[in-house]
């Protein structure tokens, strides 16, 4: 079955409107293909993530949480959480395999088009999400990094090619403190600028 013949919805974490305890980690992008939500604390369960998403269709679907263990051994992961949706929490405890992965969460009946997304964090140590899939059929998405960069930019709609050029009167490459700064102060001067980062977010 074609791709577009299912239903289905793609959720990059960092996207949440409401992020609670969760932080924005943007600091292995080269490594996994992506920033993604952290649960930063010191052995308290942070509040939960939030948001809210609009599917396509009702009905039922299988979701996939793209997560990793990273602290794996014998004993229950460091990092693990659930997801809740529309205040149904699903079956399977996230964040207990190594690497980076894809791990099914469960299954829901999705029953209303606008439908609200938690991560509830179970152990207060460094849980990780980078996105959520819901599919109509059980499938699971890519897990190489080259495959699952090229799905990924197909599911947001994303381009190698720029939608348009434009012209600048100063060009800064790099999101880092120094360049955010300069950019700035470039722009009070009255100059025209564009600053180009390698990732959706800036460093901190």
């Amino acid at each position: 079955m074609n791709l577009n013949d299912r239903q289905h919805v793609f959720i990059e974490a960092e996207n949440f409107e409401n992020k609670g305890g969760w932080v924005v980690d943007p600091q292995f992008v080269e490594q996994m293909g992506s920033p993604y939500l952290l649960a930063h604390s010191l052995g308290s369960p942070v509040e939960n993530a939030r948001t809210r998403i609009e599917f396509p269709a009702m009905g039922q679907y299988h979701v996939w949480v793209r997560t990793k263990n990273w602290a794996p051994g014998n004993w229950e992961a460091a990092g693990r959480f659930k997801l809740i949706v529309n205040r149904v929490e699903l079956e399977h405890t996230l964040g207990t395999k190594p690497g980076w992965n894809w791990q099914y969460a469960g299954n829901v009946e999705i029953n209303e088009t606008s439908t609200s997304i938690e991560l509830r964090d179970l152990t207060g140590f460094e849980g990780r999400c980078d996105a959520i899939y819901f599919c109509s059929e059980y499938q699971e998405p890519p897990g190489q990094l080259e495959e699952l960069d090229n799905w990924r930019k197909k599911m947001v709609g994303e381009s190698d090619r720029p939608n348009k050029t434009d012209s600048f009167d100063v060009v800064i490459v790099g999101g880092g403190i120094a360049g955010c700064a300069a950019a700035i102060a470039a722009a009070e001067k009255g100059l025209n600028v564009a600053l180009i980062h390698d990732r959706p977010i800036f460093r901190r």
